[in-house]
C-alpha cells in the first residue's frame, strides 16, 4: 500500500491555511500585544488587548461588578462622589464590550472613606486586573502621541460601527482601540449614548471632581477632561511597564 501521507499533509494545510490567513487578518487588525493577548480580572471575565506603539490597552471595557479588593459597591448611584458605585449598562445588554459605568470611587477601588481632595501618587490598579493599571493623563497623553495628537486621536480610537454616527465620524484608521459611544451615567440616568464616551483617568482634581478622557461623535479629538466623580462612566486598563 502507497504512503498516504503527503495527502493527508495537503489536505490538512487546505483545511488550516484559511484559519491561518484569518488570524493573521485578525492580529494585524487588533496587534493583540504580544506579552498579554488576553487580560482576566478578577471574576474571570476576559478582555482582548492591543498594542498601539509602546503601550498595552484593554480593546474592551472592564464589566466586572465587584471589587477586587472587597470594597463593598452600591448598584444604581445615587451620586455620592465618596461611595464606590456602578451602573450596569442597559442600552444594549447582549453587548458585553459597553462594560459597565463606574463612578471615581469604585474605578479607583476605594473604600467609602478613602476618597479625598488628595494628590494621587503613582500607578493605580484601582479595579484593573492584576499587572494592568487605571490610567492617568500622562498615559493618555502618550496614546494621543501616537495616534497623531490630540485633534485626530480620537478618530483613530473610535470602533468602526454603526454606533457612532457616520455623519460625524470618518472612521479610516482602525487602531484596535475599539471605543465605543457608551456615554455616562448621571442624575438623569444613561446619557449621550451613541453621541460620547468617558474614560476615567487615575488624577484626582478636587474633592468633587477628577480627570476623564473623552470622545466625541461629532469631534476627531481625543480630550482629557475634568468631570464630577459621582457621574459614571467607562474605564479602560494599560498593561504596567
Amino acid at each position: 500500500m502507497k504512503n498516504k501521507k503527503p495527502l493527508y499533509i495537503v489536505l490538512w494545510f487546505c483545511l488550516l491555511m484559511p484559519m491561518i490567513i484569518w488570524a493573521q487578518q485578525d492580529s494585524a487588525r487588533y496587534r493583540f500585544c504580544p506579552s498579554a493577548p488576553v487580560a482576566k480580572d478578577h471574576e474571570g471575565n476576559l478582555y482582548r488587548t492591543v498594542q498601539i506603539g509602546s503601550q498595552c490597552w484593554m480593546a474592551e471595557n472592564m464589566r466586572c461588578t465587584t471589587s477586587p479588593s472587597g470594597h463593598r459597591w452600591h448598584r444604581n448611584p445615587r451620586f455620592s462622589a465618596s461611595q464606590p458605585e456602578y451602573a450596569p449598562y442597559y442600552a444594549n445588554a447582549t453587548d458585553l464590550r459597553h462594560g459597565n459605568l463606574y463612578n471615581w470611587a469604585a474605578a479607583m477601588d476605594m473604600s467609602n472613606h478613602q476618597n479625598s481632595s488628595k494628590a494621587v501618587t503613582g500607578p493605580v490598579r484601582g479595579i484593573c486586573p492584576e499587572g494592568w493599571r487605571l490610567p492617568n493623563n500622562e498615559d493618555w497623553d502618550r496614546l494621543f502621541s501616537t495616534l497623531g495628537g490630540h485633534k485626530v486621536a480620537g478618530e483613530k480610537m473610535k470602533e468602526p460601527s454603526h454606533m457612532w454616527d457616520p455623519y460625524y465620524s470618518i472612521l479610516r484608521d482602525q487602531t484596535g482601540f475599539d471605543a465605543l459611544p457608551a456615554g455616562t451615567y448621571t442624575e438623569s440616568g444613561n446619557q449621550a449614548y451613541g453621541l460620547q464616551t468617558y474614560f476615567w483617568c487615575a488624577d484626582n482634581f478636587s474633592r468633587n471632581e477628577a480627570w476623564c478622557c473623552i470622545l466625541y461623535d461629532y469631534k476627531n479629538d481625543g480630550y482629557s477632561y475634568l468631570d464630577y466623580k459621582c457621574y459614571g462612566h467607562s474605564v479602560r486598563c494599560v498593561k504596567e511597564n
